[in-house]
């Protein structure tokens, strides 16, 4: 009985450390964002999630509030709140699709060609579970226009 309780107690402690090492998707892509080195830098982050919080200046409230803020706020907004629903980072520069994905340790899955831009799929460890589209798992989408690239987790969900 000792031996299974030991046992039962050594996989919960493992599920846990599993848990709190792959953090929030946001709260991922967040990090990867401050150590990126990519142009001139993050030019806004929006911050996705269901609670309404008056201290922090949100762009719009529908289904969910939009909160919009610089990187170094974004984590401070994303840890306080309780249903996150993900993050984006903007860039005024429009990036090669390569050097995004070296810079935020992700590989592509999907690419898609929209009307005035490029959507990519892709998948980067620590940046949360993600959702399932076409039989992939992806848990970043990397869009990139003329003038502009946006980064979200685990997809944008503002316009863009």
């Amino acid at each position: 009985m000792k031996k299974f309780l030991l046992i039962l107690l050594v996989v919960a402690f493992a599920a846990v450390l599993t848990v709190t090492s792959t953090g929030r998707s946001a709260e991922g892509l967040l990090d990867k964002a401050e150590k990126a080195s990519l142009g001139t830098g993050v030019a806004r982050v929006e911050v996705y999630a269901k609670d309404v919080r008056e201290n922090y200046r949100y762009i719009s409230v529908g289904s969910f509030c939009i909160y919009g803020c610089n990187l170094a706020n974004a984590g401070i907004i994303a840890a306080d709140m309780d249903t996150l629903l993900g993050t984006a980072v903007f860039y005024e520069e429009e990036f090669a699709l390569t050097d995004i994905l070296e810079a935020y340790g992700a590989k592509s899955l999907i690419i898609q060609s929209g009307e005035n831009c490029i959507n990519v799929y892709a998948y980067a460890k620590g940046c949360g579970y993600g959702v399932e589209m076409q039989g992939e798992r992806v848990n970043m989408q990397i869009v990139l226009k003329d003038g502009e690239t946006v980064i979200g987790s685990p997809l944008v969900m503002g316009s863009y």
